[in-house]
């Protein structure tokens, strides 16, 4: 197989896997949520606090997640134009993954700032709340998956 197409096989997979995560759970305010504020016994100051973080860090990630569709549909025209070597296919690869970078980035330490507004044993509350949640679309998409499934290497 060749390096162009093993490259534009990882740019296809690469992309489902970032669009798993839609934009609605990026800007998700769980700590405008009550189960949230009642589980982890929030203060109106830690509420505004992390509102606060999430309003200053939101125009520059929705800057970096524009930059990065922008670099993804570039790549995506390198790809399918008959002309692009595979130099020019890297470098718009090198862009896409420099662009997802900067926005991983961002969004960490708005998680970081967030996370050190929360005592520590609120911290392991949400990681609780977190684990919970989690188990719970786990068991959801098992109970969903027709008998015989084979997607995930196991008949049920």
């Amino acid at each position: 197989m060749s390096i162009l197409r093993k490259l534009f096989i990882c740019l296809a997979l690469s992309l489902v896997v970032a669009n798993a995560h839609p934009a609605a759970a990026q800007s998700f305010k769980w700590w405008q949520m009550e189960r949230f504020q009642k589980g982890l016994t929030l203060t109106q100051e830690q509420i505004d606090r992390i509102e606060a973080i999430f309003q200053t860090a939101e125009p520059s990630l929705r800057a970096q997640k524009g930059a990065l569709d922008k670099a993804e549909h570039r790549l995506s025209k390198v790809i399918t134009d008959s002309k692009s070597d595979e130099a020019a296919v890297l470098q718009a690869a090198e862009r896409v993954e420099a662009a997802r970078a900067e926005l991983s980035r961002t969004r960490t330490l708005q998680l970081f700032r967030m996370r050190r507004v929360l005592s520590d044993e609120q911290n392991l509350k949400m990681k609780e709340m977190h684990e919970h949640d989690r188990r719970n679309r786990d068991r959801d998409r098992d109970r969903s998956k027709p008998k015989g499934d084979l997607s995930d290497g196991i008949c049920k």
